[in-house]
């Protein structure tokens, strides 16, 4: 008898590109980390560009900061069907720094049969760690597609956005958000996308290098844990390669990313 193989969650079809409405929208960052989504957190890796999940959860938690919860919710409900874009800064100089972990003490590990309970729960665990901060020569810049209904909101959080990633990667907006049309020019590309475009965009840059980096995307809609959290990184993201323009060069004391 043949074994039932277990089914794979079924992935929602985005909206059509021409059902969104593109913003454009420039940070100049004061302080950047954002750490590679495959290193561990206590010796964090650094990237040029961020996941399209961070700037989807970044909209969604300057809206609810904001006051405008249920246009947060809406959003979130969505946030599979959105397209995101990043043109990398012109430069990064990435170096290390040592830094304190706190996390509170859970019952993950837990085996009530066997009597064995945590008795920190709750409390602060403390530890060291290592993580990459990169200081930015030029402006990150976000390309974001949105439901048109919910274009709107979306701009009041890009404008109001305070930080990408974790709270100590803190930006400021360079300019104004802008409505803008689809971006031609491939800034930012998945290998699943459209694997030929990127190729093309390749071969059009010659003497010019690109990278290759794995962040994280949303696959299907997210679902909440709570009646007022939300919750990723299961069945509803997936890392992916994405293509961006430039290159990495080591050195002694960490690293440095060039656009061109």
């Amino acid at each position: 008898m043949a074994k039932s193989r277990k089914k794979k969650p079924k992935q929602q079809e985005a909206k059509p590109d021409s059902e969104l409405v593109w913003l454009k929208a420039a940070y100049s960052f004061h302080s950047y980390a954002y750490r590679d989504p495959r290193s561990v957190f206590a010796s964090a890796v650094g990237l040029p560009v961020v996941s399209p999940t961070t700037v989807l959860l970044g909209v969604a938690s300057t809206l609810f900061r904001l006051g405008h919860a249920d246009d947060a919710r809406a959003f979130l409900q969505v946030a599979h069907e959105c397209k995101v874009c990043i043109d990398p800064p012109e430069a990064v100089v990435f170096f290390r720094a040592f830094h304190q972990v706190r996390r509170y003490e859970s019952g993950k590990w837990d085996e009530p049969a066997k009597g064995k309970v945590n008795p920190r729960i709750g409390l602060t665990n403390i530890n060291q760690g290592t993580r990459e901060y990169g200081l930015l020569e030029g402006p990150m810049t976000i390309f974001l597609g949105v439901p048109k209904d919910l274009a709107e909101i979306a701009k009041i959080a890009l404008v109001n956005l305070t930080h990408l990633g974790t709270h100590d990667s803190l930006c400021s907006l360079y300019g104004n958000v802008e409505s803008c049309a689809k971006p031609e020019h491939v800034v930012f590309i998945s290998s699943d996308e459209s694997p030929e475009k990127a190729r093309q965009w390749i071969t059009e840059r010659p003497g010019r290098s690109v990278t290759m980096v794995t962040l994280s995307r949303f696959r299907e809609a997210l679902r909440p844990v709570s009646q007022h959290w939300w919750m990723s990184g299961g069945n509803d993201t997936e890392l992916m390669r994405y293509t961006i323009p430039g290159q990495f060069k080591g050195t002694s004391r960490g690293k440095i990313y060039r656009k061109s």
